[in-house]
């Protein structure tokens, strides 16, 4: 399960990374990318999967100036946060690789080559439903296109993560953001084509929050924010729970679990104003959401039932396929990727030690 789940449950508040910790977090990269790596690469692993963990939560605006921004433009605890896929793949990595025998991230780029070819959309506005001109579908895409990128991120695919960066920029600009929140764009490409896939990692993060938080701080695009991170979620939800299927067991079907998240989708889309709830896309996504929190609303320690993982997968996809029909596997329920091996049988319990993810 995630500790955003475990933290609510418990009624902890979950609040942003401080302004401070942002400024430590980037003081510890800069000092990882000037001294030599690590010869081990599990200690490589293991710095990037601490600073991934303080880094992914905070989805209030990242400063630009010396400063902490202004109370009024900081996450409350109402907003959506702004999840990304990175924390199921990575969930996903330490379920399997003892499995799997893999201790690298470099083993796990076939896989994600895989799931990248037979999962990307199309983000360019003229392949998009109405071409560009649905304000409600754009702002989907834009957050397919974030999880995509992720995917070809994991993949090495330079060609791949330049392409999502270059749609990323346009849908952003059609939705009203400007190009001073875009100046990672160029930033996650020129690491790309460097193969320094970490910092490219970083400033994708960046490019992400600051679209969403330049929406989120003007009242009149705040929906669009919404919007953005529900097809992020949508596009990430489809991915995983595929994956998950093809090399189902309990402890993986796990990573599913999360209701309280569900909750605060359906809380956010619930508060959208009128002219969007009216919209057919958002009628069809609110009206799934308490059958989706059904299913991956299971015990602490408990499996997502294998049916209902498939559920979600083909719940997720036709969503998808609606919001972006071009790209990737035109019907990519038809003809599922190679799986991994199965792991052995597990019990029906996940490990209470399951690693933190975002």
């Amino acid at each position: 399960m995630l500790e955003r789940d475990i933290l609510l449950e418990q009624g902890v508040e979950r609040r942003p990374v401080s302004y401070s910790s942002r400024k430590e977090i980037d003081r510890l990269c800069l000092k990882f990318n000037s001294e030599d790596k690590p010869e081990n690469p599990m200690k490589t692993k293991s710095f990037i999967n601490i600073i991934l963990a303080l880094l992914l939560p905070a989805s209030s605006i990242i400063a630009q100036e010396d400063v902490a921004p202004p109370k009024s433009q900081r996450q409350t605890l109402n907003d959506l946060p702004l999840i990304n896929v990175i924390d199921k793949l990575l969930a996903i990595e330490a379920v399997l690789n003892r499995t799997l025998r893999r201790s690298t991230e470099e083993e796990w780029i076939k896989d994600y080559e895989k799931l990248y070819q037979q999962f990307m959309r199309n983000g360019e506005l003229s392949a998009l439903p109405e071409g560009g001109k649905n304000e409600v579908y754009d702002c989907l895409a834009l957050g397919i296109k974030g999880s995509d990128a992720v995917v070809a991120l994991k993949a090495r695919d330079v060609e791949a993560m330049n392409l999502s960066a270059d749609q990323i920029e346009q849908i952003a600009l059609k939705i009203g953001a400007t190009r001073r929140e875009l100046g990672m764009a160029d930033t996650v490409k020129r690491y790309a084509n460097k193969g320094q896939w970490f910092d490219a990692f970083l400033a994708l993060g960046y490019l992400q929050r600051n679209v969403v938080s330049y929406l989120r701080s003007n009242p009149e695009k705040k929906p669009k924010a919404v919007l953005v991170i529900v097809g992020g979620w949508l596009q990430g939800g489809r991915c995983v729970t595929h994956y998950i299927s093809e090399n189902y067991n309990p402890a993986l079907s796990n990573i599913l679990r999360e209701p309280k998240f569900v909750d605060m989708v359906k809380e956010n889309m619930d508060d959208l104003p009128p002219a969007y709830l009216s919209d057919p896309m958002i009628m069809k996504i609110d009206k799934l959401l308490p059958e989706i929190r059904q299913r991956v609303n299971v015990g602490l320690h408990d499996p997502v039932k294998k049916e209902d993982v498939d559920w979600l997968y083909k719940t997720f996809n036709d969503l998808v396929m609606e919001i972006a029909p071009d790209g990737g596997a035109k019907k990519a329920g038809a003809k599922a990727a190679p799986a991994v091996p199965k792991a052995a049988p597990a019990a029906t319990a996940i490990p209470k030690a399951m690693p933190v993810t975002p």
